[in-house]
């Protein structure tokens, strides 16, 4: 049950130095990209909404993050 207990206590302090903002899930210091400048870039979409993005990294292959699923 130590252990238990240390990683509890870790997390709470570790919490501390989170940058602020950083638990609204938002993009800090970002700026807009111009329409077609990254070629590269997906967006992945869900009844005509962006949930989530990707990158091509195959002409047929996007790479995404293991939260972008519906």
């Amino acid at each position: 049950m130590q252990g238990s207990s240390f990683l509890h206590m870790l997390l709470l302090v570790s919490m501390n130095f989170l940058p602020v903002g950083a638990s609204e899930g938002g993009i800090v210091g970002g700026r807009v990209a111009e329409p077609h400048s990254r070629p590269y870039m997906a967006s992945l979409q869900f009844q005509g909404h962006h949930i989530c993005g990707g990158i091509l990294i195959r002409d047929d292959y996007i790479l995404t993050a293991a939260h972008c699923k519906k």
